[in-house]
């Protein structure tokens, strides 16, 4: 196979390995502990192991995927994912759970050129019963589901 190296790939792995090698630096003054007593630091090095190892495997891939260049950087998606982690951020104790993820999925939809109602509104759908499964039903997160419940 010859190689035809995609800057966008070899860039992105590169980051998520920098991005778990710093979180795995910062993650060694926590308690690993064994897997059958797991530490506060065990589950962070997993995952910060798997963010490392599928680093590789796209820097990897990108050797071979076809070359295509690092387009011109717009801070506008950034900005408006930002904003919407913080307006959840900020609304999740007052407007509880599910207004809050609302909101967040309202607003990070912004960043799309193009917004689909119909899929902004199944996303929303997806994101609150996974979620509600997943931190008040599984992790038995004690949290305002809507804005006049506790």
């Amino acid at each position: 196979m010859k190689l035809k190296p995609d800057a966008q790939d070899i860039f992105a792995g590169v980051m998520f390995i920098a991005f778990a090698a710093l979180m795995l630096w910062l993650n060694a003054a926590h308690p690993i502990g064994t897997p059958r007593r797991m530490g506060p630091g065990y589950m962070p090095m997993l995952a910060f192991y798997i963010l490392g190892g599928l680093g590789v495997a796209i820097i990897i891939g990108g050797l071979w995927s076809g070359a295509n260049a690092i387009g011109r950087f717009t801070w506008r998606f950034v900005a408006v994912i930002l904003a919407a982690m913080i307006a959840f951020a900020f609304s999740v104790e007052r407007l509880g759970f599910v207004v809050s993820i609302v909101v967040c999925v309202v607003i990070a939809s912004l960043a799309e050129k193009k917004i689909l109602p119909l899929r902004v509104a199944g996303l929303v759908a997806f994101l609150l019963a996974l979620c509600y499964v997943l931190f008040i039903g599984y992790l038995d997160i004690r949290i305002r589901v809507f804005p006049w419940s506790y």
